[in-house]
């Protein structure tokens, strides 16, 4: 439900994917995502933080952003912008925190590489 309303207010979004997403080990289903670029997909995290809290990948599985092309990058991080806007707006957010762990001894839980969104 909280993709659906994402979704409804995503503008210029390329087409969703309708197979599951592997994100590490975790397989997302087509109905946790909201966003689409090129590159990136953005979804709806199933143990937010606080209301609003997304996450933004990119649609292929790395673990580190060193591991990422220069076009994924920029690809992400445009991404992250469009999406950050997109929660704060649809949460009546000012600010938003954004989180990135690069790496097992950073914390990073899930192999695969993400942004943290977390409207404030």
């Amino acid at each position: 439900e909280e993709a659906a309303n994402y979704a409804a207010r995503a503008m210029g979004s390329d087409s969703l994917p309708a197979e599951p997403v592997a994100f590490g080990r975790f397989t997302i289903s087509p109905s946790q995502i909201f966003y689409a670029s090129a590159l990136s997909l953005a979804l709806v995290n199933l143990k937010p933080l606080a209301p609003g809290h997304v996450l933004v990948i990119p649609r292929r599985c790395v673990p580190t952003t060193a591991n990422l092309t220069a076009e994924e990058l920029v690809d992400l991080w445009l991404t992250v912008r469009v999406v950050q806007q997109l929660v704060m707006d649809a949460h009546g957010a000012t600010g938003c925190n954004l989180g990135v762990q690069d790496g097992k001894d950073a914390g990073q839980s899930v192999p695969h590489v993400h942004v943290h969104i977390l409207p404030r």
